[in-house]
């Protein structure tokens, strides 16, 4: 089982050595990860997150996997760069005691992982919107793509978004899958006893 380790100067030290420029990226992938720690469910704290020689990504694992996110956008643009890329997913614990960002950074073979990612993401059915003005959406996402510019304009800041693909069950479980995946180690080969005649 992992332990539990400070999520923020971890990755810090990853962008320190392979992030040469555009390093003020992380600065928001921390403030991602600090407001996550808040999150009642596992899906809004677990993320994946890269390190490239020019900057840094930090995307929800469930939206990397339906087609027309950003983060799907985002995650899967970098591939030409795949040999360069440092990457993990990251699990932020619920909660954290004195400032600090607890959880689990699992190592990701990026060049593997973004072909499953290209290969296996469900499509956006719908999306829901709720907005600094306590507005409440929940539009097709063809409808959210049209409207979301005009909907800003009415109601302000949006102050949360939740991407639904076609089928929550097939995603759960491409999810699970990609964790089993990921995170499944070699175990060493068992020597087999020679029985004493």
């Amino acid at each position: 089982m992992e332990k539990m380790i400070d999520i923020i100067p971890f990755l810090a030290g990853i962008v320190e050595k392979n992030t040469a420029t555009h390093q003020s990226d992380f600065l928001l992938d921390r403030k991602i990860l600090q407001g996550a720690a808040w999150e009642p469910h596992q899906e809004s704290r677990t993320f994946l997150w890269m390190s490239r020689p020019c900057g840094t990504n930090c995307v929800l694992e469930a939206e990397a996997f339906q087609r027309e996110t950003d983060a799907h956008i985002t995650w899967t643009h970098y591939e030409y760069d795949a040999d360069s890329i440092k990457a993990y997913r990251v699990i932020v614990a619920p909660e954290h005691a004195g400032g600090l960002v607890l959880g689990k950074v699992q190592p990701l073979h990026y060049k593997e992982q973004v072909q499953r990612v290209k290969q296996k993401a469900l499509h956006v059915q719908s999306v829901k919107l709720q907005f600094e003005d306590g507005e409440q959406y929940d539009l097709s996402h063809k409808d959210y793509k049209r409207q979301i510019r005009g909907l800003i304009d009415a109601h302000g800041r949006v102050e949360s978004v939740c991407f639904v693909p076609e089928n929550t069950l097939e995603l759960d479980c491409v999810l699970r899958a990609e964790r089993t995946i990921s995170t499944r180690k070699k175990r060493p080969a068992s020597k087999k006893k020679t029985a004493a005649r």
